[in-house]
């Protein structure tokens, strides 16, 4: 986790005596709260510097503050209930978002209204929905991580396999023909997926026409389309299709089984092409092909799986000192040409002109697989308070049924009892 130090003293004016001499108290800064991928973006040099004019014309500085992923949130709805803050904009991930946390911020609505950010309705309608609450929008969607299939096309090839799938019975035949132990002793897994979430396992889920939660907050897992999908799951840890410590795997786990060639298939945010193409680091730099989550084709209805997407949101909150120049910084960085740097520097471009642009075209080779995804892509869930617990539990019965300890419909069934009371009641 890296912490930016934050050290700022409000009236930049201020006289303050040391030792007999007169000190200048520090002028205050400018103070973001987020995850140092949101740093990169907005200020990393390869694309450039989003806030370089903004900062000339404010006369403030820029002092990042970033911690992981939970812990953003954490500390930014703490800060957010003081009655005078410090944070003056911060990014929030929609599924740690809800109705019981939309007071501690601004509703942004009246400022676009006075004062427009560009083009605002190129911003997708899903992705600016996912942080508005009862009428009041409280998040400008800045970054999103929509997941992509991830297919080695060496161990396709390696196992007679010449083409990339096209439904999702090609995935269950490739992953199945790909899970193999070779002359030396390595497992080769034909499918890999982080498991810390519901968010690789809802694309399974999806592509059997499933769902986990709905957006009017319904239990769905019990359903019998996902219920295939979780059997499908069980019968693939029983034939080690899936890694046998799969259960304990978070991002890093399933770059690295990519990149070593312990895996053939996987579902990761588009981004992740970087990763496991890069020479220093894979085996198989250029090997590595990425396209769309297809559906099941018996399910007989046309068009792509709903992929999963995340969607990181530009806030202020309620306590912030200077709203308008909340709002003013927040209107720089969701630009158009911001939008085009950040993607330079690694960012899922919310705007689909960015995907266009020719350093971005060049930069991500997957551009327009990840447009293609965007309009059907869906959240893990909707944000509600209980939000996490509701995924912990949806976990831990997917557990066990992956270990035999439960059958799969008993599973969910589970699953629904212990989550229904956590649901919103709407």
């Amino acid at each position: 986790m890296t912490i930016a130090r934050r050290s700022f003293v409000a009236g930049s004016a201020a006289a303050l005596t040391l030792a007999g001499m007169p000190v200048r108290a520090q002028a205050r800064k400018f103070v973001v709260m987020g995850h140092a991928v949101h740093q990169r973006a907005i200020s990393d040099a390869k694309g450039g510097d989003s806030t370089a004019a903004w900062r000339a014309k404010s006369g403030m500085e820029v002092e990042w503050l970033t911690f992981g992923v939970e812990a953003v949130h954490e500390r930014v709805y703490r800060e957010a209930s003081l009655s005078q803050g410090g944070v003056d904009v911060a990014l929030i991930l929609e599924r740690f978002g809800g109705p019981h946390i939309a007071p501690l911020f601004e509703d942004l609505g009246p400022w676009q209204a006075r004062d427009p950010i560009e083009d605002i309705e190129e911003i997708g309608a899903g992705m600016r929905a996912a942080h508005s609450y009862g009428g009041r929008a409280i998040g400008i969607p800045y970054r999103h991580a929509t997941h992509g299939l991830f297919y080695n096309e060496e161990i396709l090839k390696e196992r007679g396999i010449t083409r990339a799938p096209e439904t999702f019975e090609d995935v269950i035949e490739f992953a199945e023909k790909c899970s193999f132990v070779r002359p030396d002793g390595t497992r080769v897994n034909g499918f890999a997926t982080s498991m810390d979430d519901p968010s690789g396992i809802g694309d399974v889920i999806r592509a059997f026409g499933g769902n986990f939660i709905s957006n009017d907050y319904k239990f769905r897992a019990d359903e019998p389309e996902a219920v295939r999908a979780i059997t499908l799951l069980r019968d693939w840890y029983r034939k080690q299709v899936i890694p046998r410590n799969m259960m304990t795997f978070k991002t890093e786990e399933v770059i690295s089984a990519m990149q070593q060639g312990r895996a053939a298939i996987t579902n990761q945010p588009f981004g992740r092409f970087l990763n496991y193409n890069d020479p220093k680091q894979s085996k198989y730099p250029g090997a590595i092909k990425v396209g769309n989550i297809p559906l099941l084709k018996s399910l007989g209805r046309p068009g792509l799986s709903p992929a999963k997407t995340s969607v990181w949101a530009l806030a202020i909150p309620k306590n912030a000192r200077d709203k308008a120049l909340s709002w003013s910084f927040i209107k720089e960085v969701s630009s158009k040409a911001s939008t085009i740097r950040a993607a330079v520097n690694g960012n899922g471009p919310v705007r689909f002109s960015a995907y266009d642009d020719p350093k971005v075209r060049e930069l991500a080779p997957f551009s327009d697989f990840e447009r293609k995804a965007l309009p059907n892509a869906v959240l893990v869930l909707p944000g509600f308070e209980q939000a996490a617990r509701a995924m912990d539990i949806f976990m831990e019965e997917v557990q066990r049924v992956m270990l035999g300890q439960a059958e799969p419909l008993d599973g969910m069934k589970s699953a629904r009892a212990r989550i229904e009371p956590l649901l919103p009641k709407v």
